[in-house]
């Protein structure tokens, strides 16, 4: 594995970004939402703008349904500045309760059918892996 450089650490999740493949990785530990869930997000925001970064690993296999106000929070706010500051790839760990798992879905469908953002949804974190280090690899030599 690469460089790895923690960001944020809490009792909610973890995010690190990882210089050589340009890839942001949060990992939540438990259901989170409101200052903990957005601090994640814009913790990782900044990092796209800072780093040209345009890949996201969301390990979200412990967390659950999103607060309806995070979730609108995310798709009105959020991700048009994530586009904006060049987020190309996105791949999904969803959550393993099943209420979860199909909200989750909901949501990278919605992504993927609304923005130019590449979305895969996986069961285990190497093969994620495998694939976001793959994506833009042939675009100007850009990771």
């Amino acid at each position: 594995m690469e460089t790895r450089i923690t960001q944020l650490e809490n009792e909610y999740a973890n995010l690190w970004y990882y210089p050589e493949a340009g890839i942001i990785h949060h990992q939540c530990l438990k259901p989170i939402s409101s200052d903990a869930f957005r601090s994640v997000l814009t913790t990782g925001l900044e990092l796209m703008k800072r780093h040209g970064a345009q890949k996201w690993l969301s390990d979200d296999r412990l967390n659950s349904v999103l607060d309806p106000d995070d979730l609108a929070w995310s798709e009105e706010y959020w991700r048009p500045f994530a586009i904006a500051a060049g987020w190309k790839y996105w791949a999904v760990l969803p959550p393993a309760k099943a209420r979860g798992k199909i909200h989750m879905e909901r949501i990278t469908n919605n992504v993927d059918s609304h923005t130019k953002v590449l979305v895969e949804i996986f069961t285990g974190f190497d093969l994620a892996w495998e694939w976001l280090v793959k994506q833009g690899i042939s675009e100007a030599g850009n990771n």
